[in-house]
């Protein structure tokens, strides 16, 4: 009875060691609608890269701040994805924008006008837990 005991706790520990706290969420749908103000100056769809991604991506700009608004999004969970605004498909040089909002729906990052934004045309999808390229968009 002790061995089973023993490899009961042992095996509830295994599993439960495996999930992360912190995945992202599977849906969010926020209701951002431009103002006068806002003007769409790139846009782009997701492509699938190591894992299957889709939906589009906007680029707004006001006088003081951008807005990055994905629409229809959809990807796989894992653990600590992150989004950046790069020049290439990677994470070097990057500006980061934060968490993955969810994995699913329409959501939005807003962030202060910088210059260096303009030099970057990529929005990736990273894990930072593997440093793997979920998905990405270019902003044309």
């Amino acid at each position: 009875m002790k061995r089973f005991a023993i490899l009961f706790l042992a095996a509830a520990l295994s599993i439960t060691s495996c999930k992360k706290e912190n995945n992202t969420p599977d849906l969010i749908d926020s209701n951002f609608m431009p103002s006068a103000s806002d003007s769409l100056i790139a846009q782009g769809n997701f492509q699938s890269e190591v894992h299957p991604t889709s939906g589009t991506v906007e680029l707004y700009k006001n006088e003081s701040k951008y807005t990055l608004r994905f629409e229809n999004f959809k990807t796989d969970n894992g653990p600590d994805l992150r989004v950046y605004l790069s020049l290439r498909k990677n994470t070097s040089s990057a500006i980061p924008l934060g968490a993955l909002k969810a994995v699913n729906g329409n959501f939005e990052y807003t962030f202060d006008v910088s210059s260096e934004v303009a030099n970057n045309k990529n929005v990736i999808i990273w894990c930072e837990d593997f440093s793997v390229l979920f998905g990405s968009a270019a902003l044309q």
